[in-house]
């Protein structure tokens, strides 16, 4: 699941901490951990913040990664059991 836009002073950001478990553990152990922003929004520093263009390329990366390790895995359990 695409997580949602938010917007402050004009810099449009995703949460790692709002994001599915999942989510969190990819973005935390990939390329996308270096591109790790933080946002002072009023007096709270946000310390997990990425651009949301960034996410976007990183969540269409693994979307297709994880469709190409499902479709893969289909394809083995087919040679594995012939289906009629």
């Amino acid at each position: 699941m695409k997580a949602a836009v938010e917007v402050y002073k004009g810099i449009e950001f995703v949460r790692i901490s709002s994001l599915p478990d999942d989510q969190k553990k990819m973005i935390w152990n990939s390329f996308i951990g270096q591109k790790i922003i933080k946002i002072l929004r009023e007096n709270e520093l946000l310390n997990d913040c990425v651009q949301y263009t960034d996410y976007l390329d990183w969540y269409q990366q693994n979307r297709r990664a994880g469709n190409a390790t499902t479709s893969s895995h289909a394809a083995e359990l087919a040679k594995e059991f012939k289906f009629a």
